[in-house]
């Protein structure tokens, strides 16, 4: 037996820096969103490297959620490239993994026209070369009108264990 959802504007899969400021976006420009997640306690999980800023994330963040969590869970903070010119100055910080997650977390499910979901979507419906919704791995379909995709290393991520290699993610999803 199957069940579709009420229709959304956008769908955002994946819980992590991409996806996060997607969802936040879409959201904060009227959208009815939903941001879907394997497992809720993985959102903004930083399972990589719990640092924010420097020259690639620092990017990421500007006018963004992110650089409100990693301020609310800096441990120690950094500025990178002192010995060069004041261009490519960088902050970084370390953040506390779970003051970051809660943070995250907790920022998501009082944003407005925000939806948070757990769930695996294992396929893209589309009709006429046009996104029409997503269907999880329950076989519940969400309708909506568009898809970002922000995966990260959960997209046929794959393990290497010396000369062993099998597929997976951080944190043994």
């Amino acid at each position: 037996m199957s069940y579709t959802a009420e229709s959304v504007d956008v769908i955002v899969i994946g819980g992590g820096h991409a996806g996060i400021e997607a969802a936040f976006a879409s959201a904060r420009l009227g959208l009815k969103t939903i941001i879907f997640s394997m497992t809720l306690d993985f959102i903004g999980n930083l399972p990589c490297n719990p640092s924010i800023g420097g020259t690639a994330k620092g990017h990421l963040a500007l006018g963004g959620e992110m650089g409100k969590a990693a301020d609310y869970a800096t441990i120690q903070s950094k500025m990178l490239n002192r010995g060069k010119g004041p261009a490519v100055h960088s902050l970084r910080v370390q953040a506390d993994r779970n003051k970051y997650h809660t943070y995250m977390k907790s920022a998501l499910e009082n944003q407005e026209n925000l939806y948070v979901k757990q769930a695996e979507i294992v396929d893209i419906l589309t009709e006429d070369k046009k996104v029409t919704g997503v269907v999880t791995h329950l076989g519940v379909t969400y309708p909506c009108k568009a898809v970002i995709l922000a995966t990260g290393t959960f997209l046929r991520g794959k393990i290497f264990v010396g000369e062993n290699e099998y597929y997976g993610g951080p944190d043994g999803l």
